[in-house]
């Protein structure tokens, strides 16, 4: 099959503690140098299992850019067609070896970020990057569980902890692809709300809009400022569910908020928060070989990491407070 084009999205995060505060971060570290050192181990000491999940860590020793491949082992068996007479079969591998879905992972000298471009629907993506990470036990002794922030606007980052009160709220979730459902785990009461309705309702977009009325006499002064308190409240919980959706799957549509940045006396004018658009991400446009998108060439997924974390260089440094 000749070969064609797709668009990659990559994703920047930066590598934190878990259980530090949110503007603090770890000492910068040569982690694509640590991983190399981690990779030269036997396999099954670089391998981590959750449930079903196995997650592999590897790195090409003819790469010189530091990087990180994590696998996950492929749960189906693909079939093969024999184009002369149209007979299906199995895949049929050696016993010791097993297909895997393959994320590239770059990383840039500053800032503890990372840049990530999944090599199939099926790859591995930020939670189970980050529990390979914990596994390792790459991070410093004293960090005892890292987490990985997704790399947002400087400008933006602040804005909901800011927020004196949330008018509007829209958050859309569309269907993914056929062959990738993803269960989006929630922590709050929207969030459970919505991931019920996508799991039910799988073929369907879904619109959820909370507004606190602006009509006239709709509601007395009191109930407004009650009706802005619990919808800030809300998004503010709700937060952390949707970048967790932004991160592990496709659904997320839409997802923004029109919040005041004053008090209530305020002429202020209202200020979107858009937490798809605020996060700082990358299109690539690649190659791949196959009907399914798998197969992505690593020294093409390297070259496009590397030259977009260049072209973003700027904007991720302020981002992650890593002076130039």
């Amino acid at each position: 099959m000749a070969a064609r084009n797709k668009d990659r999205v990559v994703h920047f995060y930066e590598i934190a503690d878990a259980e530090a505060p949110a503007t603090s971060r770890l000492p910068l570290r040569d982690w694509g140098a640590h991983i190399r050192r981690l990779c030269t181990q036997p396999p099954a000491q670089r391998t981590v299992r959750t449930g079903d999940e196995i997650l592999i860590g590897a790195v090409d020793p003819h790469q010189t850019t530091p990087h990180l491949l994590l696998a996950k082992v492929r749960q189906d068996v693909p079939q093969l067609i024999d184009h002369v007479d149209g007979t299906l079969s199995h895949l049929q591998l050696a016993a010791d070896k097993e297909l895997v879905d393959v994320t590239t992972v770059y990383f840039p000298p500053f800032g503890n970020v990372v840049a990530t471009m999944a090599g199939g629907i099926s790859a591995p993506r930020a939670q189970a990057l980050k529990r390979w990470l914990n596994d390792m036990h790459v991070a410093a002794p004293e960090t005892r569980n890292i987490e990985l922030r997704p790399v947002v606007n400087a400008r933006s980052r602040e804005k909901l902890a800011h927020a004196a009160a949330i008018e509007k709220l829209t958050v859309r979730i569309a269907p993914e692809p056929p062959d990738s459902p993803t269960a989006l785990r929630a922590s709050s009461d929207l969030g459970t709300a919505l991931s019920r309705l996508h799991e039910d309702n799988p073929d369907m977009v879904i619109t959820l809009t909370l507004e606190v009325p602006k009509k006239p006499g709709a509601l007395s002064p009191r109930r407004r400022a009650r009706g802005h308190n619990q919808l800030l409240g809300s998004t503010r919980v709700l937060a952390g569910d949707i970048e967790d959706w932004l991160d592990n799957s496709d659904a997320v549509d839409t997802a923004a908020a029109r919040a005041r940045m004053e008090a209530w006396h305020s002429e202020a004018d209202d200020e979107k928060i858009d937490f798809v658009s605020e996060r700082i991400t990358a299109k690539c446009v690649v190659p791949f070989s196959s009907s399914d998108g798998h197969a992505i060439d690593l020294q093409v997924a390297l070259n496009k990491l590397e030259r977009v974390s260049h072209e973003n260089e700027r904007v991720l440094r302020a981002a992650v407070s890593a002076d130039l």
